[in-house]
Parts: structure tokens; C-alpha cells; sequence
């Protein structure tokens, strides 16, 4: 990647991120954004000076903000995102990275192709980066760069899962939590779980358990309408979140993924379940961030309680499959950076372009004004226009002659070269 990321452009399209490579989750769970204040959140960050876009990936594993703008606004955005959450200035600074322009783009594209995620290649997180871009997009806070972005990064995802293995057999985090299940309890055809949540990854899970003979299942749910229907599916039972307290004592296994912004599942509700059972042990998977279960679960001698970053090692053990896939993925997410940053300076030259026209538009009109009224007094039409050429030669030609003259002083032969280049070449 050497030499990719070298050459600036005048704006600054940057990314500033937390993520499951840089802190455990319990950190990322103190800034994470729930799904119901990301509009405002957005709103919030794009009334900011100096933002003239933005967008926000909040998920399990990441908290990444995207950013457009005339200049570094790293740190502006570093102190938002502390100051929205409530946190002291910089408090988890350490843990957050940060990424401009095609190092940015480059990033993007690894996230949502999946080659970024601690199961390489899975295939959820291109979803969640477009209701990410959807709804940036639905609230206004997108400018065309950014939206550009995006959109390139997109279509970059596309060529690598289309074009190598990296989507192959990934070991998802369901899987995952299938495996250590089986683990714990060998066999599952009596095992009784109890999901909780009517989201993709516990419809994925669902998916998993009913296809491998799971005993029996339990779907609790806020809203009892979604779990109803996500129950009939596999042959599961609906419930409200108001019955998990009565719910615990008869299930052996508990997944719970919410978006709540508070734990709804806490110790003395697992004490109290694990006394019903007669210390029988349950197993409980969190995957949800913020977390779902007060971690002061887990020091319950009967509860074997893991998180979404407890999952890392056996999903690690697919990621040898991949390698392969994942470094062609790479070539291919190179070239796509390269031609986005073509784009962007194109961009970036056309602005220049228009500015370079419309000024000198603005010198002509005025010195075209000033032949006019000449004209009108009776001057002779021949003396007019002879000196509207020299007037607006010497208007144009002003500004670039006295900075030729200061890089001839500075020995600035790359400006000097450039202006011969640009001005002088017959060809």
C-alpha cells in the first residue's frame, strides 16, 4: 500500500472509528449509537461547522463516523462524539482510529466486502453499511463526495465477493454460537433456548438451532406482533419482554441481541432462575452492544455468560480458508481506491476549472463595461478595443506573472516547469 495514500486532496473526506480490533466491548458499548438516535445524532454532527457531511456505522463490532469537509476535522469530531455520549473530553481516545481520504475509502470498502469483520467475509455487515448510507441519505446529512464514497464502496464489495472466495463458508457469528453450544451441551435435542430479539442476527440464529434439532425455542420480544411472527416460522413460542423474569428458570440457553440501551436481563434475574433450577447450569450468549446482560452475571457460579468478543476464537479458526481470497480482495479493493481517487480530483479540478472561468468572466465583463461607455463617449472604435485586449490580457495574466516571478526567486523549478508546461506547450 506504500504510495497509495501519499498525494492530498484539497478536501477531506476522513473516517474516525472504534471497532472490535481496538477495544473490548466494553468500551464500544459506551459508544455505540441505538438505532432510534442515529437520525438525530446525524442531524447533530452535520449542524457542526466545518462538517459538510456525514455518516454513521454503529454495529456489534464498530462505531465508525464518516466525515466530508474543506479541512482536518478529526479532532472536532472526536470531541463530538465524546460530548454526544456524555463522556469526559478524550476519555477513550486511545482506542479510536483515524483514517483520511484514500486511506478512508480503502477502510470502507474492507468493511463492506467483510474482509474488516471478526468473521471475515460475512455477508451481514454490507447490509448494515447500507442502512447506514440509507438512512444518512433519508436525513439529509450526505454531500455528493461522501454519497460518491459510498457508492464506490459498494460497488467495490460487489467485485470482491463476485470475484474471489472470501464469501465462502464464512463461520458467522450464529454458527459460532451453534458450535460452542454443542460444546457445552453435546447434544441438542433437548436443549430448550430461549432468543431474545426479533432482529436479523436472531433470525439467523433461529435459522441455526431449529436446522440442527434444537429440543425447543422461545422468542421474547418488545414488540410481541414481531416475535409472533418470527415464531411461527420455526415452530417457536412468543413471548413480551415483560415474562423473561418467568421465562429464565425453564430454558437451558439464552441469546439475547436488542437494541436496548440498558442491560433487560440482570444478575438477580439470573440468581433468582438459577435457584428455581436447582443450580442447574444455563448458558447465556450476549451479542448485543450495548450489552443485554448486566455483566455482573457472570460471577454467578452456575452461569456460563459470553459476550460477542468471547466468539472470536472459534470464528478465528475459518479464517485460514480465506486467507487466500482475502489478499486478492485486496488488489481488487486497491484498484477500486485508485480510480475513486481519480475521481475525486477530478472533482476537485473541475471546481478549480469553474472558478478559474468565472473570475475571468467577471474581469472581462468589467473591462467590456468600460469599452461600452468609451465607445459611447465617441472614442474611436479602433483605440477601444486595442486597449480592451491589453487591459484584459494585463488583468488575466497578473496574478499568475507575479507568482512565477516569487518561485523564480524561490528556485521553484516544479512550478516554473509546470506553468511551461501548462501555458508554453505548442502541441
Amino acid at each position: 500500500m506504500k504510495g497509495l495514500f501519499e498525494k492530498s486532496i484539497s478536501m477531506s473526506l476522513s473516517v474516525v472509528g472504534i471497532s472490535h480490533h481496538t477495544a473490548p466491548i466494553a468500551i464500544r458499548e459506551r459508544l455505540a449509537f441505538p438505532a432510534d438516535s442515529l437520525a438525530d445524532a446525524l442531524r447533530g454532527l452535520a449542524s457542526t461547522p466545518d462538517i459538510n457531511g456525514c455518516a454513521i456505522i454503529s454495529t456489534c463490532n464498530r462505531t465508525e463516523i464518516f466525515t466530508s469537509s474543506d479541512r482536518n476535522v478529526t479532532r472536532l469530531v472526536v470531541d463530538w462524539l465524546h460530548s454526544w455520549h456524555g463522556l469526559d473530553p478524550g476519555q477513550y481516545q486511545e482506542h479510536l482510529y483515524q483514517l483520511d481520504q484514500s486511506a478512508g475509502v480503502f477502510h470502507l470498502m474492507k468493511v463492506v466486502c467483510g474482509a474488516d469483520s471478526m468473521v471475515v467475509g460475512e455477508p451481514q455487515i454490507g447490509g448494515q453499511v447500507k442502512q447506514a448510507w440509507q438512512l444518512a441519505h433519508d436525513t439529509g446529512t450526505l454531500d455528493s463526495k461522501l454519497d460518491r464514497m459510498f457508492q464506490h464502496a459498494f460497488a467495490g464489495s460487489k467485485r470482491v465477493r463476485s470475484e474471489t472466495a472470501i464469501g465462502q463458508n464464512p463461520v458467522t457469528l450464529p454458527f459460532a454460537a451453534l458450535r460452542l453450544a454443542r460444546q457445552i451441551f453435546g447434544s441438542l435435542d433437548r436443549l430448550r433456548i430461549l432468543l431474545i430479539g426479533a432482529g436479523e442476527m436472531i433470525e439467523d440464529c433461529a435459522l441455526h438451532f431449529s436446522d440442527n434439532g434444537v429440543g425447543s425455542m422461545s422468542i421474547a420480544n418488545r414488540s410481541l406482533e414481531r416475535a409472533e411472527r418470527l415464531a411461527e416460522r420455526f415452530g417457536a413460542r412468543p413471548h413480551g419482554l415483560e415474562a423473561l423474569a418467568g421465562l429464565l428458570p425453564g430454558h437451558d440457553m439464552v441469546l439475547a441481541c436488542t437494541g436496548s440501551k440498558e442491560p433487560i436481563l440482570t444478575r438477580s434475574m439470573f440468581s433468582a432462575a438459577l435457584s428455581s433450577r436447582r443450580r442447574q447450569p444455563m448458558f447465556a450468549l450476549d451479542l448485543a452492544v450495548p450489552r443485554n446482560i448486566e455483566p455482573a452475571a457472570s460471577n454467578l457460579s452456575d452461569l456460563f455468560l459470553y459476550t460477542i468478543d468471547d466468539l472470536h476464537a472459534i470464528v478465528e479458526s475459518g479464517h485460514k480458508e480465506r486467507m487466500a481470497a482475502l489478499q486478492k480482495a485486496m488488489e481488487i479493493i486497491e484498484a477500486e481506491v485508485t480510480t475513486f481517487e481519480r475521481w475525486l480530483r477530478l472533482q476537485n479540478t473541475t471546481a478549480t476549472l469553474k472558478d478559474l472561468r468565472q473570475r475571468a468572466q467577471q474581469e472581462r465583463d468589467v473591462l467590456l463595461e468600460q469599452a461600452v461607455q468609451e465607445l459611447a463617449a465617441g472614442k474611436a472604435a479602433e483605440d477601444v478595443v486595442r486597449r480592451l485586449s491589453h487591459r484584459l490580457v494585463n488583468r488575466l495574466l497578473h496574478g499568475p506573472s507575479i507568482r512565477l516571478r516569487q518561485a523564480a526567486e524561490n528556485d521553484d523549478e516544479a512550478l516554473l516547469e509546470a506553468a511551461r508546461f501548462y501555458f508554453l506547450d505548442k502541441n
